[in-house]
């Protein structure tokens, strides 16, 4: 499945990661939520440009959004997404995307309120063709 443009990336992932230019990244750290790149993106996870950096295994809320542009005036649409840190790199922070029902019994709790993959694949669709 071709979700965005192909990654040059040499990385040896389980599954295809694509570039993301036009998806922008939100999360709440207490402070008012800034924009983030995405830089590339799966069916299982994505890596955000970011300062900010947590420990793996930290669960952060993740909404992705298309804004709205001067070419496609249509409002923007998102999509809020259960993540996991996975790892971190010199730029972002890598992460892997938790769905309802998949979660590891050890974390123990975890109450998982994040869109579940068929969403996410719908919502990719829709950014890919508009």
């Amino acid at each position: 499945m071709y979700w965005f443009a192909r990654s040059s990336s040499k990385d040896r992932r389980s599954t295809e990661r694509y570039i993301a230019p036009h998806l922008t990244a939100y999360y709440w750290t207490g402070a008012h939520a800034q924009p983030n790149s995405v830089r590339d993106i799966s069916s299982t996870g994505t890596y955000l440009v970011t300062e900010d950096r947590w420990h793996p295994g930290t669960l952060l809320m993740i909404t992705l959004q298309k804004p709205a542009t001067a070419a496609d005036t249509r409002s923007s649409r998102s999509i809020r997404v259960q993540s996991k840190v996975i790892r971190s790199g010199t730029d972002g922070v890598g992460f892997a995307f938790v769905f309802p029902g998949t979660a590891d019994p050890r974390d123990r709790g975890a109450s998982l309120q994040g869109a579940d993959q068929n969403a996410l694949i719908a919502f990719s669709q829709w950014v890919r063709h508009g």
